[in-house]
């Protein structure tokens, strides 16, 4: 009952439960629920009403009339009226009067209450103290570090709906932009995972619109860092380079000099800068963003996580490996994974990227095994990043499907826990 309540809360359904109701569903005659309690139950179990074992009512036949009761000239008037009556049945069961009982029917994506709350569609519940949405937030993004990516695609849609809601004085209003700049960029870092650059694009010009709001130059430049990756990733490269060279002058343009946070901002910009440049085979830009995200790095205490960019020389290490993968260079790629040490990455979503992009190394380079013994560590850091994430998932497949001989028994396994088959 209570993980009822917490989802229909979430939901902004307003839906409520008894213990006389939930008795009744576990009995052997559960009926068919409301709409409502429907969605609930749909997003609480993953599954469809039908597969937790709900029946739809549907209204049985009318009797059939004895034939020799009936001339053979009315065949064709029984043969007709027997049809009619039987698509009226089957229409009372299959059509619906909702659109509710349409969408209980479809497959549910953990993201479609993320996707809901970016197009407005979520309730907004009672708004909570600009404190406690700050400690909402901090939590998404340590959530988002940790990889818990279900646990995120559950609460995150109701946080982001408070956003939504109008502050009660200037002052408010602009801490709240403040948050909403995290909490978007964690919804679209959500979406990237999950390879929908389109609902990313739109968290993170709602996090861009929220920034330029607050003229807060270190929420501004981080808007121009999950723009560029959205855009990238939605296909448009020399776009997505310009927006991160764009907050990378910005940024260096600012009177009042640059903090520590600015820097690790400059730094994580360059980055993915640098990233996007390998997306678009431009060796040279690449190298020269890498470079100067080094320099820059040099200037910070290490194992830092400023700003939520876990940026220091280890996180540059580790996108020189991502670079080379990008450039197609497989060999360079596993060159540059031996001078990082994975374990001084400053979070588990660092570690696991590092172990998963090894892995594909290695799988570009016709290394099974050790592929296979990389994406196991990968898991190891961060169980969802590999189970969840379809680049991962992928990977899986193409290795079971190189290992049809069944010889790694630990890949078996491992798809099993990912429910993925070759």
């Amino acid at each position: 009952m209570n993980a009822f309540q917490d989802i229909a809360g979430e939901l902004g359904t307003g839906a409520t439960v008894t213990v006389r109701q939930v008795r009744r569903w576990e009995s052997g005659t559960p009926g068919w629920p409301h709409p409502t309690a429907r969605t609930v139950l749909t997003a609480l179990f993953g599954r469809t009403p039908e597969a937790l074992g709900f029946h739809r009512r549907v209204r049985p036949l009318p009797p059939a009339r004895s034939t020799a009761t009936h001339p053979p000239a009315e065949e064709g008037l029984k043969r007709r009226t027997f049809v009619s009556r039987s698509l009226a049945v089957v229409g009372s069961a299959a059509i619906p009067t909702t659109a509710d009982e349409v969408l209980s029917c479809l497959g549910t994506d953990p993201l479609d209450g993320l996707r809901d709350a970016l197009t407005g569609t979520v309730r907004t519940r009672e708004p909570r103290s600009v404190e406690a949405l700050r400690r909402a937030t901090a939590t998404a993004k340590r959530r988002m570090q940790s990889c818990e990516y279900e646990q995120l695609a559950r609460h995150l849609p109701a946080l982001m709906a408070e956003f939504e809601a109008p502050g009660a004085t200037a002052t408010e209003r602009r801490a709240k932009d403040l948050l909403a700049v995290h909490a978007y960029h964690v919804a679209a870092s959500l979406c990237l995972k999950h390879d929908d650059a389109a609902s990313a694009w739109v968290a993170a010009e709602k996090a861009t619109a929220a920034a330029r709001r607050t003229e807060d130059p270190a929420a501004i430049a981080s808007t121009h860092r999950i723009l560029t990756h959205a855009v990238a990733s939605a296909g448009h490269r020399r776009q997505a380079l310009r927006v991160a060279v764009t907050g990378v002058d910005e940024l260096c343009g600012q009177e009042g000099g640059m903090t520590p946070d600015h820097i690790a901002l400059l730094g994580a910009l360059l980055l993915r800068g640098a990233w996007v440049a390998a997306m678009g085979e431009d060796r040279d830009a690449a190298a020269e963003l890498l470079d100067e995200a080094e320099r820059v790095a040099k200037s910070l205490e290490e194992a830092t996580n400023r700003q939520w960019t876990a940026f220091d020389s280890h996180n540059v290490a580790l996108h020189r490996l991502s670079v080379a993968l990008r450039l197609g260079d497989a060999g360079r790629a596993l060159q540059a994974a031996r001078s990082v040490i994975p374990a001084r990455l400053a979070v588990a979503e660092r570690q696991a990227a590092y172990w998963s992009e090894v892995a594909l190394a290695l799988h570009a380079c016709g290394r099974t095994e050790k592929a296979v013994r990389a994406l196991l560590a990968a898991e190891h850091a961060a169980p969802q990043e590999v189970r969840s994430r379809p680049v991962m998932r992928d990977l899986i497949g193409d290795l079971l499907r190189c290992d049809r001989a069944g010889r790694f028994s630990s890949l078996r396994t491992l798809a099993h826990r990912a429910e993925v088959r070759a």
